[in-house]
């Protein structure tokens, strides 16, 4: 057995060491005094970069739910297992090149391409209309053999399948399976708010019965709308789970009130299954184009020796990571517990992509660094979930090791959203002396909030931030968070004493590494 040590901090996990302060600082424990929240119910860890030891570990080794927090585990295993370069192609296959003119069939296999937006959906069916086939007359196939059927469901999570981040992944999946309506108040209170779908599939249709109030915009702008679900024929009751029953035909039903300051909203909905999403979205577009399509879509299995008639490429890892934290993306995210399974290699149907394999792959690369986490629950690779735990310890040397042993530490921090500034903590805070000073991921679920992240101290110096709370005031800890957050930005500083003399500790504006 061996132990590989670097700048004063092991990769085995020792216990923290007895000169961390064990004791939460008098400013946190008036602010969950003030939330009625109990201490034992919050991890805290504040640890400098290259420190040998961290300043503040409070109930560090306890595991906890991390919600979304457990997306930088991903994030660390996309990273090192890729790189920040690593980019998907999809492609329209075909038997024949020469022989092409139209009649089919024409087959695309899913990749796990965690990027295929509408647009590129789009670029592709361009690139086969430029080329002269304008009349599509034979079966067009669509691979999905890279992943294996998911036993979850949309609506395992909350009950709520129709909401866009419950979308199951699927090594072939355009738009996430999403359909996104903007959303605007009306000029003068009582008038109905303006909703329009950003791409338009002829297979939803929307019935509006909301109108505009008067007054501020709340925190969570879309408090005041309801939604019911309803397959296009009489009788219907709403429907609670999305399945093939609705693909003919759906009706989004949106009900309340929405203040007249809020501005233009955006919400997403997934309300056709994946084939259906597939087979709307592309006679829609392909009409677009001006081609004319006659024959059948269908799931199947399409060889891998086709010539490759058309291609898109995704945007790099880099910039999808930057899309999965700032915004918190399910989806984008539970695509790469997936493909780091397949590892971008969808022609074999017999190593389909599976989470267990998923799983097996992030705890490799996980060990293979030193990062030994055995209390570490992963389910997804999202943090939708209720069984996922990691300790706030565990969470602090993860980061840690981003940033004094990776090639891509830099790259990681990018990823996660500035304080009061983008992404899911654009609004987070009211302290202006916290703006922009903080990079950290954020986590809610019902009984749970996170943070976890990186943050300059007192003395310009970076810290690695993590909280975790857990439990039934868990709501409550906003508060919490910010005053943490305050300490480690005036109070917190490098230690005066036990800090090894060789110990590299590093500024702002300096890189962390």
């Amino acid at each position: 057995m061996w132990i590989l040590i670097w700048g004063g901090i092991s990769c085995a996990n020792p216990e923290p060491s007895p000169s961390a302060s064990q004791e939460l600082p008098q400013t946190l424990r008036q602010a969950l005094a003030q939330a009625g929240v109990p201490a034992s119910e919050v991890s805290v860890v504040v640890w400098g970069i290259n420190e040998p030891r961290p300043r503040l570990a409070w109930e560090a080794q306890t595991p906890r739910n991390p919600a979304s927090v457990m997306k930088l585990v991903t994030t660390l295993a996309a990273l090192e297992n890729w790189g920040p370069a690593k980019t998907w192609r999809t492609e329209v296959r075909v038997p024949r090149l020469e022989a092409q003119r139209g009649q089919g069939p024409f087959g695309v296999i899913g990749v796990g391409d965690p990027g295929l937006t509408l647009e590129r959906w789009q670029e592709l069916w361009r690139q086969v209309y430029q080329q002269g086939v304008h009349q599509l007359s034979g079966p067009i196939l669509f691979d999905q053999r890279g992943f294996a059927p998911l036993e979850s469901s949309p609506e395992t999570f909350d009950r709520e399948g129709f909401r866009a981040y419950n979308v199951i992944p699927r090594a072939l999946q355009v738009g996430q399976q999403t359909q996104w309506w903007f959303i605007r108040p009306g000029e003068r209170a009582g008038e109905p708010l303006r909703i329009w779908p950003e791409f338009p599939f002829p297979r939803i249709m929307l019935r509006n019965r909301t109108h505009t109030v008067s007054g501020p915009c709340p925190a969570l702008w879309r408090s005041g709308l309801h939604y019911a679900i309803r397959a296009k024929f009489p009788g219907q009751v709403p429907i609670t789970h999305p399945d093939g029953r609705l693909d003919p035909g759906v009706i989004l039903e949106l009900t309340g009130t929405m203040p007249r300051d809020c501005g233009v909203q955006v919400m997403g909905f997934s309300l056709l299954t994946n084939p259906a999403y597939l087979d709307s979205s592309f006679r829609t577009l392909w009409h677009e184009l001006g081609g004319t399509f006659t024959g059948t879509l269908k799931q199947g299995a399409v060889p891998s020796d086709w010539p490759v008639l058309a291609s898109s490429e995704s945007p790099a890892l880099i910039e999808l990571l930057l899309q999965m934290n700032k915004n918190s993306n399910n989806v984008v995210a539970r695509t790469l517990l997936l493909d780091l399974a397949m590892d971008g290699d969808g022609s074999n149907a017999a190593n389909a992509a599976t989470e267990a394999s998923g799983r097996a792959k992030v705890f490799q690369i996980l060990a293979r660094r030193g990062l030994d986490f055995p209390e570490m629950v992963l389910e997804n690779g999202a943090g939708l979930s209720r069984k996922e735990r990691i300790s706030a310890e565990h969470l602090a040397r993860l980061l840690l090791w981003m940033q004094q042993k990776s090639l891509y530490g830099n790259e990681f921090m990018t990823t996660l959203p500035l304080v009061n500034v983008d992404g899911t903590l654009r609004h987070s805070f009211e302290d202006p002396r916290l703006r922009a000073r903080f990079h950290l991921k954020s986590g809610t679920l019902d009984g749970v909030k996170a943070l976890a992240g990186y943050g300059l101290d007192a003395q310009d110096h970076w810290v690695v931030v993590v909280f975790l709370a857990n439990g039934a005031g868990a709501e409550g800890t906003v508060a919490v968070q910010e005053a943490l957050l305050r300490w480690v930005r005036t109070e917190s500083k490098i230690p005066q004493s036990g800090t090894v003399s060789d110990t590299r500790v590093l500024s702002a504006p300096n890189p962390l590494r």
